[in-house]
């Protein structure tokens, strides 16, 4: 399940708000900075400090994972080894890791006024099907696909009526 939407910084904070809301939702960085652990955000107003640290920086790609402790499963953190030719010297970072976690991706394609903004997980029979080639993720029954199902749906539901309130300002891929 997946749907990608172009929006800008102000529905972007419109949709954090309302996955945040839920005080079960974890929200994470889906990958850490190198050689740094990985964080987790709690509040709107903790996600507005990392978005626009992450601006200052330069930085034009943004990803986060969602966990609700209710669907079950296995979330975990996973070290990369990297290329420290390649990384200016780093060696490792972290990763979420698990079946159904939701996924959020940001691309700004025109700093904060145009960002591609894509929310996407894995289903029951994608997860069956690769499990072989993941068995660190452990056994895919283990989640309640229903509660991912129903919160990636709402998760999606949002974002399409966060640009479908504004108008013509945004449009859906």
């Amino acid at each position: 399940m997946q749907k990608t939407e172009i929006i800008d910084k102000n529905q972007l904070f419109e949709l954090i708000e309302f996955i945040l809301l839920d005080s079960k939702t974890e929200f994470y960085e889906s990958y850490s900075e190198m050689e740094k652990e990985l964080i987790r955000i709690n509040s709107l107003s903790e996600f507005r400090a990392y978005f626009d640290n992450g601006i200052a920086n330069g930085k034009v790609h943004f990803g986060f994972g969602i966990y609700n402790p209710e669907s079950k499963g296995k979330l975990f953190t996973s070290k990369i080894e990297l290329n420290p030719k390649h990384c200016d010297g780093k060696t490792y970072r972290y990763r979420i890791d698990g079946w159904a976690i939701i996924l959020i991706q940001l691309d700004l394609q025109n700093g904060e006024n145009r960002i591609e903004c894509r929310v996407s997980v894995n289903s029951k029979k994608r997860a069956e099907n690769w499990k072989s080639t993941n068995p660190e993720f452990g056994n895919p029954e283990l989640w309640e696909w229903k509660i991912v199902e129903n919160t990636a749906r709402k998760i999606i539901n949002q974002l399409k009526k966060t640009t479908h309130n504004n108008g013509n300002r945004c449009t859906s891929l």
